[in-house]
C-alpha cells in the first residue's frame, strides 16, 4: 500500500490581503509559495500576477477570476498525479513478478488492516516490491518478517497479491 503524502493546503490571497496564518513553520516567518503538482498549473497564473506587479498594472481579470478555484484544482491534480504514480509502480511490480506465481519470498509486514487483521501490506527486499497480502486466517505480524507466497501477478490489472506461506 502506498501512503499519500501529507495533505497540502493551498490558499489564494488577493488585493493585498494576507491570509492568516501566513507563517511557514519551517522558516518561522511569512512565506508564500507558488507551485502545483499538475505540471505547474499555478505558474501560468503566478506568472501573469508577477508581470502585472512589475508593470504596476492590475492583474488581468481572467487571472483574478481563476484564483479562487485554483486550490481545489491543484489538490485534484495532486490526487490524480499520485494515482498515476502509484498505478505505474503497481504495473511495473506486477510485470516484474509475472511468471513467479507460487514462489516463496521473505517479506516484512508493513501494514495490517484494523478490521481485517489477516489483510495488509508486505514489503519484499528482493525484488523490491510493496503489495497486498491476504489469507491465512490469522492475524498478520505487523512489523515482523514473514514468508509469503505470490498468489497473483497480473500486469494487465496492475495487481500483485501475496498470501502467508
Amino acid at each position: 500500500m502506498h501512503h499519500p503524502p501529507a495533505r497540502r493546503r493551498y490558499t489564494v490571497f488577493t488585493d493585498g490581503h494576507v491570509p492568516s496564518p501566513a507563517v511557514h513553520a519551517a522558516v518561522a516567518d511569512e512565506y508564500t509559495h507558488c507551485t502545483a503538482p499538475l505540471r505547474r498549473l499555478v505558474d501560468r497564473y503566478a506568472g501573469e500576477l508577477c508581470v502585472a506587479a512589475v508593470a504596476g498594472d492590475e492583474p488581468p481579470e481572467w487571472v483574478r477570476a481563476a484564483l479562487p478555484a485554483l486550490p481545489d484544482e491543484m489538490a485534484g491534480g495532486a490526487r490524480r498525479a499520485n494515482t498515476v504514480e502509484r498505478e505505474s509502480v503497481d504495473i511495473v511490480e506486477a510485470a516484474l513478478l509475472k511468471g513467479r506465481v507460487g514462489e516463496i519470498f521473505d517479506a516484512y509486514v508493513i501494514d495490517v488492516k484494523e478490521r481485517e487483521p489477516a489483510v495488509g501490506t508486505v514489503h519484499l527486499e528482493d525484488p523490491a516490491v510493496v503489495a497486498r497480502i491476504e489469507g491465512g486466517g490469522s492475524k498478520l505480524p505487523l512489523g515482523e518478517w514473514l514468508r509469503v507466497r505470490l498468489s497473483e501477478a497480473d500486469p494487465g490489472t496492475a495487481k500483485v497479491l501475496f498470501a502467508p506461506a
